[in-house]
């Protein structure tokens, strides 16, 4: 009786080395790509629940409810990627968001605030909110005179591509 040991041979090794490199090469830029489209859509998911909650306070509460960009988590300002604030028209804060990371959010409407009145409509504030990625809209939010906010659709994206030039 032989006594043989079992395993693999280099040239085995190799071979499934070489394999499993090439479908790391294809996956990890894959991955890249998923994990930036779902940043992509949580960004998109929070602007829009934050207007929503917005406009929904300043009808319940019947008062005026602004929604700003913020530098410094304090006073409103045009920018609008390093978080928001909520606020009354008298100053006080609702509810601040600072978010994580710069995800270039972008504000392109008639003044740099949003204003919700008591009775859910934004007659100076329409607009819409964007995110570029790779040189294209990856997402808007458009935010019509009535206070309503909706999603752009793919081709209204496509439009709108030198937003992001």
């Amino acid at each position: 009786m032989a006594n043989r040991n079992q395993g693999f041979t280099l040239v085995e090794l190799i071979v499934t080395l070489s394999i499993l490199g090439i479908a790391a090469a294809i996956a990890i830029p894959a991955a890249g790509e998923m994990i930036a489209r779902n940043r992509q859509e949580a960004l998109k998911d929070q602007v829009e629940k934050i207007l929503h909650n917005a406009r929904t306070q300043a009808i319940t509460q019947r008062r005026t409810v602004d929604v700003c960009g913020t530098a410094d988590g304090k006073k409103c300002s045009a920018n609008w990627a390093d978080g928001w604030l909520v606020r009354t028209s008298s100053g006080q804060i609702l509810q601040l968001t600072r978010l994580p990371t710069h995800d270039a959010l972008r504000w392109q409407g008639f003044s740099d605030n949003i204003r919700f009145r008591d009775n859910g409509t934004t007659p100076t504030s329409n607009g819409r909110f964007y995110q570029c990625y790779r040189q294209q809209v990856a997402w808007q939010l458009i935010i019509s005179r009535q206070g309503r906010v909706r999603q752009a659709l793919p081709a209204e994206n496509r439009e709108k591509a030198s937003l992001c030039q």
